[in-house]
């Protein structure tokens, strides 16, 4: 990839965003519906596609609560958008530590709002480095850089 390929790249991926909670559809999806939903989102990020084993190995590990019926919800979704983000870079079990049990909503609009904050604004100096900060950076550079080898 030439520089200026590049430049061009950064500027488009700097453009990117992960949705907010409120935006995933308000009803029960089946298997094949989380995936769409989530590759919507992940694809264009990460080069990557989330997968029905990925999903079936994340809830194995409890890292995704079991669906009700086949049924998948919006925590669901975004349990596995966050599982498949920090899986790019961390360990399964460390991303399991770093999980939170209750409260995903709020939780996932905190780690959005810092993921497109990151994103947005990648090359521009740092303010603070909290852990989530610090972990999003991580997955973000790690993503720039294998774009950049």
């Amino acid at each position: 990839m030439t520089e200026k390929e590049y430049d061009n790249w950064l500027s488009d991926f700097k453009k990117l965003s992960l949705p907010t909670f409120e935006q995933f559809p308000d009803l029960e999806l089946y298997m094949d519906q989380v995936i769409q939903e989530t590759n919507k989102y992940l694809t264009p990020i990460f080069d990557t596609k989330v997968t029905k084993t990925m999903i079936n190995s994340y809830v194995k590990m409890e890292l995704v609560q079991r669906p009700i019926k086949k049924k998948y919800t919006a925590e669901h979704v975004a349990t596995i958008m966050i599982v498949s983000i920090l899986k790019t870079t961390f360990t399964l079990d460390s991303v399991k530590k770093m999980m939170v049990n209750d409260g995903i909503q709020d939780y996932f609009n905190r780690f959005v709002l810092k993921f497109n904050h990151e994103l947005h604004n990648f090359g521009k100096p740092v303010d603070s480095f909290s852990q989530l900060e610090i972990t999003i950076r991580t997955v973000l550079y790690k993503v720039i850089l294998e774009k950049n080898i």
